[in-house]
């Protein structure tokens, strides 16, 4: 979708595997799958029919500052937050931007 402008969008569900099921029924293509993030939020992208992106998200756990600390060493913890970074990465890229 060249020279189509980008618009990104953060939405805060109840269920965000749920919304980002339905969104694939619907039409929406991955950009990143659902994905558990270190400081206790799960969320997914997807890009819709247009060319927007919708980050999914949900808050499935209140994370301290002891366990955040934690976290931020563990290499599970950062590859996910790799992994949602190079997704939409090659997502922009695949666009040419």
């Amino acid at each position: 979708m060249a020279g189509y402008p980008l618009r990104a969008s953060r939405l805060y569900v109840e269920d965000a595997d749920a919304v980002y099921q339905q969104a694939l029924s619907a039409g929406a293509i991955s950009v990143t799958e659902m994905t558990s993030l270190l400081w206790g939020d799960r969320g997914g992208r997807v890009r819709d029919p247009l060319g927007n992106i919708w980050w999914i998200q949900t808050h499935v756990e209140q994370v301290d500052q002891e366990e955040m600390a934690k976290r931020v060493r563990d290499q599970e913890s950062l590859d996910a937050l790799r992994y949602t970074r190079e997704s939409l990465d090659r997502e922009m890229r695949s666009r040419g931007r």
